[in-house]
């Protein structure tokens, strides 16, 4: 089982609270490492045999499940699961108790019926329980391989290709979606009748069958070195030289080939772009695997030599398990230990003794897959959990001790008033100490992770230097679980990079793969040399084609490029260049060296108004037929880019927010999906009795004001509105959530707390729900989305504005010659269809992952995205009702000031109608310092010209596509 690292599941420390906990929401199901090794423990034999499970003959199923039997992809009598809904189930008869390995049969649906390309997830309960955490997100993987042959630009530079996936029947064992453990997951049947239901999470799927049987034991290299034939020895001293960047199949699409510009790295990658390696930051998840198929020459043993790069994990370790032919040969491929080394090294898989590990191959084809893994660090990840859980409440327990406040003039009895505080902490001590030892233990030398642990211990022996401070000290603990949320993280982030394998002969000489001082000086300089040709240049612009600055990675703008090469380009005869730009200081810089592209897309929205204000770009509604494009987007997404009666920016990206909410949890309190804040405040009761509670961001104030219709300024921009009686209402609303309420005032993650069930309901945006989807499959059937709390509105209807923080937009230059601006607007409108967003956004998602989903402005091609549709129709919900701040000369003290009254609130327990007062009368005075500089007023405060600021009431008919 997992007896390599069995210590059992980490304790949490004695809370020695005196508060009653009603119901932990927070406690789940044990680990699957905690369960095998209490099996262990119990010598809880092996399963005796292997049982078939015919996919169509269930026993039962839900009202919900869309199955049926048929014929899928040649194979007939199959389950087919037209929709990852509901469950089915199967009646087990074991003749003993034992333990299995559980594999299915499957065929993921294609795209043409209905299939994303995502993974397919299920969960599994067996006997009605789920046996451990993670039998709630089972991942059947999908297989990938590149389009061949390479495409290149004009300029020579290889584009990155597209993907095809290998559609087949597959078999894979029942493994974690995380990827944390480097075997199949196991189950337990008792003697007799046992059900088991599979449920569909993720994804549609043709399933044939599943099978029963006892776990893979895998020998010993020593005990697998005997079995090899006794080949001859001769004098050859071949070697198999195997690109990393031309592997046959991967089994996630985020797995990206890269380039590199190192002298050993081949082919060469200095004056133009190839992609020449393969990994990095896109082989870092748990499960992510690579293979490469090569032909042996002859029967033999042979020797496997990576050129590789681990150099994104300051003196960490990563974990590859490394298959051959589809299966590890021996003990000694798992968890293969990949120390931290700053550039390419040669690593030959050997013993700890540093003998070669011996590969026998036959003549003809075979293959070696690497999978990424993390298991060595999950006993650390266990108690990093529960270490976690345990600051948060003491946190929670000084909290309530404190009354949220801190009163200066109080004097503290630590072991009085907070009994069984310093043993927590004390405890608490004694874990980071022995997790620093743990990492030690593993990567040798100290790294990033162990030295957090080691300075949170610090901290914890510093705080108890002077108990009765303690009651003080609630933003150190809050710093110190920030910090371990973040080691947990990184402990499972797995980079790595190869750019050949070599598969050689005992005795063969294999090239030299790092590099000297001078080879390395050389190509800095070569390198150097190429970035100064004009192809590098961006002041070396022509006239004869459209100049393009892109404020996005390298993908975004290979996607582009290619399409405007295959469909802009034809239709519009002018070539497009597209330059991709990291730095937004380059349109500052660019302004003043006159070098200005004629057209910036992926702008950050919050400096288009500084631009326009400097007449730096050009207003939008001085096309004729403008207002064709502009009607596309919401008014409230448009508020940031008017000025002065014209449009400076047209929206790429959008920007919303949604309530998150654990559908589990709510059930289990029963408590129900809040409509309104009134809603919200009735259920914050049964919430906190149960340790839990309901987020809200505290930086966005803008559902309490817009959903009161409070306008941040004066119709004319040049005072705050504020001062208004609905404004002090609106302010009050929101702090009071924090200091009447019990909400958090400082959360260190949202996503985790949610994971983990003690903030089960709460306000997030696109990022938190892609990071969801992403990165919590665990939980992927166990929470949903719902519009935010609104307010009740005199005629009965609830109002949910909110704003949304729209991302980027695209801009045009006051430099660009008329003749080219047109085509210039020809191509900004091209490029914002609904049928090019779409193919954009669908490609960088097919091609690169589920992590490139595209957030497009354009509504239409936002719904064409492979959204849920549960989901998606919550989001148009909500999208209609996303207002924007209005942007005003000074304007950036209005958030800069609010935040200022929170504070002085919420923290500092002041009057709220004083600290909003203050607030209002420091954004007029920044207001008026800019509308003098900018010719609003004159020295003597007379207006000379006014803004009108576009109101917002009503929200958008527009997100109702079928009317469109």
């Amino acid at each position: 089982m997992l007896s390599d690292h069995a210590q059992g599941e980490p304790k949490a420390a004695d809370q020695g609270s005196e508060n009653r906990i009603i119901q932990d929401v927070s406690t789940r199901e044990p680990y699957f490492y905690s369960m095998a090794n209490k099996w262990e423990h119990d010598n809880v034999p092996a399963g005796a045999q292997e049982i078939r499970i015919e996919a169509r003959t269930f026993s039962a199923k839900s009202d919900d499940a869309e199955v049926s039997v048929g014929s899928y992809q040649g194979e007939d009598n199959v389950l087919l699961w037209s929709k990852p809904k509901g469950w089915v189930e199967y009646e087990v008869n074991a003749e003993k108790e034992g333990i299995y390995e559980l594999e299915t049969e499957y065929f993921p649906y294609i795209p043409d019926d209905g299939g994303h390309r995502q993974s397919v997830m299920m969960s599994v309960r067996i006997n009605g329980d789920f046996p451990f955490r993670e039998a709630h997100s089972i991942a059947l993987e999908r297989q990938f391989a590149e389009a061949r042959p390479e495409k290149y630009d004009d300029a020579g530079n290889q584009l990155r290709s597209l993907i095809r996936e290998e559609t087949s029947w597959k078999t894979a064992s029942f493994r974690d979606s995380e990827g944390a453990y480097s075997q199949p997951l196991l189950w337990h049947l008792n003697k007799g009748k046992n059900t088991i239901r599979i449920e569909a999470i993720r994804e549609p799927v043709a399933v044939k069958a599943f099978r029963l049987q006892a776990p893979k034991v895998l020998p010993a290299y020593d005990d697998v070195k005997k079995t090899y034939p006794d080949v001859s020895a001769n004098g050859n001293k071949e070697v198999i030289a195997i690109e990393g960047e031309q592997f046959s199949y991967k089994n996630s699409s985020s797995i990206q080939t890269q380039y590199d510009r190192s002298p050993h790295t081949k082919p060469a990658s200095l004056d133009l772009v190839r992609y020449n390696t393969i990994g990095g930051t896109g082989w870092n998840k748990g499960g992510q695997a690579i293979t490469w198929e090569f032909e042996a020459p002859k029967d033999g043993v042979y020797h496997l030599t990576l050129r590789a790069k681990q150099s994104l994990r300051k003196n960490m370790s990563v974990f590859r398990n490394i298959y051959i032919d589809g299966k590890i040969p021996f003990q000694e491929m798992k968890n293969v230990q990949f120390p931290y080394s700053g550039d390419w090294k040669g690593i030959t898989l050997e013993n700890p003794e540093g003998e070669p590990y011996e590969f026998y191959f036959t003549k003809g084809k075979h293959s070696i897959k690497m999978e990424s893994t993390y298991e060595p660090y999950v006993p650390i990840i266990l108690q990093i959990d529960q270490i976690s859980k345990e600051l948060r409440d003491v946190a929670r327990e000084l909290r309530n001790a404190t009354g949220n406040s801190n009163d200066p003039y109080r004097v503290w009895n630590i072991d009085k008033d907070i009994p069984g505080m310093k043993e927590r902490l004390d405890t608490l001590k004694t874990q980071f100490t022995q997790l620093t030892d743990q990492m030690l233990a593993i990567n040798k030398v100290t790294d990033n992770v162990s030295q957090a642990f080691k300075t949170s211990a610090k901290d914890l022996e510093d705080l108890l230097k002077d108990p009765n401070e303690i009651p003080y000290s609630q933003l150190t603990i809050g710093t110190l679980q920030e910090k371990i949320e973040t080691q947990r993280k990184d402990l499972m982030d797995t980079p790595f990079q190869i750019d050949r394998i070599f598969v050689s002969e005992p005795k063969a000489k294999l090239p030299r793969m790092e590099s000297n001082f001078f080879e390395k000086s050389w190509n800095m300089v070569t390198s150097t040399f190429y970035s100064f040709t004009n192809e590098n240049q961006l002041d070396k612009q022509s006239d004869d084609e459209l100049n393009i600055w892109m404020f996005k990675g390298r993908d975004y703008v290979d996607e582009l490029q290619q399409l405007a090469n295959e469909r802009f380009t034809p239709e519009h005869g002018i070539k497009v260049r597209i330059n991709l730009i990291q730095s937004a200081d380059l349109i500052v810089l660019g302004k003043a060296a006159g070098i200005l592209p004629d057209i910036a897309i992926g702008v950050n929205s919050g400096s288009i108004f500084d631009y326009a204000l400097r007449d730096a770009i050009y207003d939008f509604s001085k096309f004729p037929d403008s207002k064709r494009l502009i009607d596309k987007f919401h008014p409230g997404i448009m508020q940031p880019y008017r000025y002065d009666g014209g449009i400076y920016g047209i929206p790429e990206t959008n920007n919303f927010n949604i309530m998150f909410y654990r559908k589990d949890i709510l059930q289990q309190l029963g408590l129900t999906v809040p409509q309104t804040w009134d809603d919200v405040y009735k259920m914050l009761p049964t919430l906190l009795q149960n340790e839990a509670n309901f987020y809200v961001p505290p930086d966005n104030y803008s559902f309490f004001f817009f959903q009161k219709g409070v306008e941040l300024y004066t119709k004319d921009g040049l005072s705050s509105a504020l001062s208004e009686p609905q404004a002090f209402e609106a302010f009050k609303q929101w702090t009071d959530l924090y200091n009447v309420f019990g909400l958090e005032r400082q959360v260190n993650s949202f996503y985790q707390q949610f994971r983990d069930g003690t903030l089960p309901i709460g306000i997030g945006d696109f990022n938190s729900y892609m990071q969801l989807l992403v990165a919590a499959p665990e939980i992927m059937n166990e929470w949903a989305i719902a519009p935010i709390p609104g307010t009740k509105q005199s005629d009965g209807t609830i109002a949910r504005w909110a704003a949304g923080g729209a991302p980027t937009a695209n801009v045009l230059f006051n430099d660009t010659p008329a003749e080219k601006r047109e085509l210039a607007w020809e191509f900004m409108k091209w490029y914002m269809s609904d049928d090019i967003q779409t193919e954009f956004g669908l490609n960088l998602e097919q091609y690169r992952g589920e992590t490139f989903r595209w957030n497009s402005a354009n509504v239409q091609a936002f719904a064409n995205m492979p959204w849920k549709q549960e989901d998606l129709d919550v989001i148009l919900e909500q999208w209609q009702w996303i207002k924007e701040y209005p942007n005003v000369p000074g304007g950036y003290m209005t958030t800069r000031e609010i935040g200022f009254a929170w504070n002085k609130v919420a923290i500092d327990q002041q009057n709220p109608r004083i600290a909003l007062e203050q607030a209002v009368k420091e954004i007029n005075r920044e207001m008026k310092r800019k509308q003098q500089e900018f010719n609003y007023i004159d020295a003597e405060g007379h207006v000379l010209k006014k803004l009108d600021l576009e109101t917002i009431s009503e929200p958008w008919k527009g997100v109702n596509l079928n009317d469109r």
